[in-house]
C-alpha cells in the first residue's frame, strides 16, 4: 500500500522514501564540487579590466576559493543530484 505523508515523501508501511532532490543547474556552471566534498568557487572581477591589474593579482584571481560555513551546506544541497 502506498501513502504520502505530503511534501512529495512516499511510504509503504513503515518505509518512507524522500524526494529525489534536482540539482539547480545554474549552480553546476558556477560551482565545482571538489574530491573531499567540499565546493569552490570562481572569485569575482577576474576579467574586468585585466590589463589594470598587477600579474600577482591576475594570478590570485586565476585560482577558486572554497566556500565555508553556512553557504556550504546551501551549495551542496543546490548540487545534491
Amino acid at each position: 500500500m502506498l501513502r504520502s505523508m505530503g511534501r512529495g515523501t512516499k511510504c509503504r508501511g513503515f518505509f518512507c522514501l524522500m524526494p529525489k532532490l534536482k540539482t539547480r543547474k545554474a549552480a553546476v556552471k558556477r560551482l565545482r564540487r571538489t574530491g573531499n566534498g567540499g565546493v569552490t568557487r570562481a572569485k569575482s572581477w577576474a576579467q574586468t579590466l585585466r590589463r589594470k591589474k598587477s600579474r600577482r593579482a591576475r594570478r590570485a584571481k586565476g585560482h577558486e576559493q572554497p566556500i565555508t560555513g553556512g553557504q556550504l551546506k546551501q551549495a551542496r544541497r543546490l548540487l545534491a543530484g
